[in-house]
């Protein structure tokens, strides 16, 4: 009879850390490792083909979820070692195999995975690094973008949309859409006039008092202006601390990447979870 080999938990512990399964290839337990690997190839294809991470709801269960199921993996790896007086080891029990699963996981199968299926994801995370959309979006808040909003529906005024910035579409910017095609625009002391008509807009903060005169710089007083087709007038809620279409024009649909749908991180923790509108 093959002489059993008892298992280290701590060792257990540790290969579960860094792959799904592997704790339990060291128990011996090919089966459950298959198992624990192929429920997180679901996580993973349920976040590529669900719309969970559309609502912070959605993501926070998501998120939960794989916690749970790689936490149950390490505690179930841990407790095996302990349980199993040994083992007979099979031909996997060797220590290239664990080094060799964990390198193909780590430096093929991730890399491979990433690269084919990040574009397809329909939703992105942003850092804001400036205030322009205050108070709705301050500074350092981590957001979730929609990817495919656009995809089937125009953007509507009051969307909070990211797109490439017209004068260098290497930056990405976050604007309020204000215009839409086909609109007359026009800002007057600082209220806009959509179609001769004031545009109630109850996110808007100013924090300068004085007015600029049109003749001076349109960031008070501009128009009217068309909004051409397939395009939009985009201006950030922090109205005149805002750098937007009022200084460099319009933003072409094509230039859109996604529409802002929650803050899914704030030094504010009140503002976590919050719906932009």
């Amino acid at each position: 009879m093959e002489d059993q080999k008892k298992r280290r938990p701590i060792v257990a512990l540790f290969l579960s850390l860094l792959t799904f399964g592997l704790g339990q290839i060291y128990n011996g337990q090919l089966k459950k490792a298959v198992s624990f690997y192929l429920a997180e190839c679901l996580l993973v294809a349920t976040l590529l083909f669900s719309d969970l991470f559309f609502s912070f709801f959605g993501m926070i269960m998501f998120l939960l979820i794989g916690f749970s199921i790689g936490l149950f993996s390490m505690l179930e790896a841990l407790w095996s070692a302990i349980r199993l007086k040994g083992i007979s080891l099979k031909k996997y029990n060797r220590w290239y195999y664990y080094l060799g699963i964990i390198f193909l996981n780590l430096f093929i199968i991730a890399p491979i995975t990433e690269s084919v299926f990040k574009p397809d994801l329909p939703i992105k995370a942003y850092r804001i690094p400036s205030g322009a959309m205050s108070p709705a979006i301050e500074i350092g808040d981590h957001i979730v973008v929609n990817k495919k909003a656009f995809e089937k529906h125009s953007p509507k005024r009051g969307d909070i949309v990211v797109f490439q910035y017209p004068v260098d579409p290497s930056q990405d910017f976050i604007e309020r859409v204000v215009g839409l095609p086909g609109e007359i625009l026009e800002m007057r002391n600082k209220k806009v006039f959509v179609n001769n008509r004031l545009l109630e807009e109850p996110y808007v903060r100013h924090t300068d008092p004085h007015i600029i005169p049109a003749q001076v710089g349109p960031r008070d007083n501009f128009g009217p202006i068309t909004v051409p087709d397939n395009s939009l007038f985009v201006m950030g809620d922090n109205r005149d601390e805002s750098f937007d279409s009022r200084f460099w024009g319009f933003v072409d649909a094509s230039a859109l990447k996604g529409r802002a749908l929650y803050i899914y991180w704030s030094k504010s923790k009140s503002r976590i979870g919050m719906v932009k509108k």
